[in-house]
């Protein structure tokens, strides 16, 4: 029985974890679902959307993979067994995002912005990569070389910023 426990504690875990996800989101959608709000508020609430179905999608995922059966995961997240579907097959992509986006919120700036947002966790991702790389004891770069890596690094982002169109940095 010790082992089964065990074993049960990952999904249990998942579905409170779920559950909390879609509850935000839930709080999210009624708190955006104002006509007529300025464009820094409408930017505002997609970026909020896009974070909630960015954590709606990570922990459906994850409770999907700690073993919860698709019909828990499905009555967890309200019943829409396409965006359950939708999201483990495809992740939080311009259909699931539609579904998840109230009346009165641009359902492209949500998606657009989840996208951003997965697009900055990779860049985190890379970064992190490179540091732990760089502080590996089992590897001591010279100061140097170091140096080397970070002037090469900042002349691609200067170069990536001014392709952009940013300037000032």
């Amino acid at each position: 029985m010790v082992g089964m426990s065990e074993s049960e504690s990952p999904a249990r875990e998942a579905e409170r974890q779920l559950t909390a996800a879609v509850e935000r989101h839930r709080e999210l959608m009624a708190a955006v679902a104002v006509a007529g709000r300025p464009a820094q508020s409408r930017h505002a609430a997609a970026t909020a959307l896009a974070r909630g179905v960015q954590l709606m999608a990570f922990t459906l995922t994850r409770a999907a993979a700690a073993g919860v059966p698709r019909e828990r995961l499905v009555e967890l997240t309200g019943g829409d067994a396409s965006v359950v579907d939708g999201v483990l097959d495809r992740g939080p992509d311009q259909s699931v995002v539609e579904r998840l986006t109230p009346g009165g919120v641009d359902p492209r700036a949500v998606a657009q912005a989840a996208a951003s947002f997965e697009a900055s966790v990779r860049v985190g991702a890379v970064a992190q990569t490179i540091m732990a790389d760089v502080e590996d004891s089992s590897w001591s770069p010279a100061a140097a070389d170091l140096d080397d890596l970070a002037e090469r690094l900042g002349d691609v982002w200067r170069e990536w910023r001014q392709a952009l169109g940013r300037r000032d940095a």
